[in-house]
């Protein structure tokens, strides 16, 4: 107190501003005490979604794999398909064995499972896509396609002339695949295969007058089926 008085004394702005800070610097510390608690709350949350959503695709990815094997089979008279895991690659290493620093920190995105498809085709031997033909690859299309709707229905299916590679026998194949998938979502083709169109419900067409517009036709086939049958 004697060396505070022969300094001047007190300002007693000093003081208020002393008291001031004192107590802003007991908020920013409750704030922080929070914001670590929060972080360290989301954090938990991030590695539980993590490994739910972890749990959901490996399950997800094992029910389409047994659906795709036998809509692979069915389309091909036999063989198997599967889809696989790629492991991600390796994170770079130095000469010494250290891992690059400057290249881990260049990755943008931690790096992810990659997925493959393993065919077996009957009577050929071939493992991978590229070894197959174009019919071939949208046959193996075709049959992944309709193991996700068959797996995960969703509301409805819009198919864009997927049949457009196949031969006879495979447009049997397909529109009857087609029509056993119809019963768990609605399904929209547009297609030019009259194997497809005979297994449709309701079948809709364009066709042009003689005054060179386009009208739009439509027949349900169990409608015209029960027309004819009265004729």
């Amino acid at each position: 107190k004697v060396k505070i008085e022969e300094a001047g004394g007190v300002d007693p702005a000093v003081a208020k501003e002393y008291e001031h800070l004192r107590e802003r610097d007991e908020f920013f510390t409750a704030q922080l005490a929070d914001l670590a608690a929060a972080n360290s709350s989301l954090q938990e949350v991030t590695r539980e979604l993590d490994r739910e959503l972890d749990r959901r695709f490996k399950e997800g990815l094992s029910g389409i794999n047994k659906t795709f094997s036998v809509f692979f089979r069915d389309m091909f008279s036999g063989g198997s398909a599967a889809l696989r895991l790629i492991p991600p690659p390796s994170k770079p290493k130095r000469a010494d064995g250290q891992e690059d620093e400057n290249a881990l920190m260049a990755e943008e995105e931690p790096q992810e499972e990659g997925i493959t498809i393993e065919v077996s085709v009957p009577r050929k031997r071939i493992r991978s896509l590229a070894s197959l033909s174009g019919g071939e690859r949208a046959l193996t299309s075709v049959a992944l396609l309709f193991a996700i709707a068959s797996v995960h229905p969703p509301p409805f299916l819009v198919l864009d002339e997927t049949d457009a590679a196949l031969d006879e026998a495979n447009s049997r194949r397909y529109a009857t695949m087609l029509k056993d998938l119809s019963a768990k979502t609605q399904v929209i083709v547009i297609t030019h295969n009259r194997e497809t169109m005979r297994h449709a419900q309701v079948l809709y067409g364009v066709t042009m007058g003689r005054d060179a517009s386009s009208t739009l036709l439509s027949v349900k086939f169990e409608e015209a089926a029960a027309m004819a049958g009265s004729a």
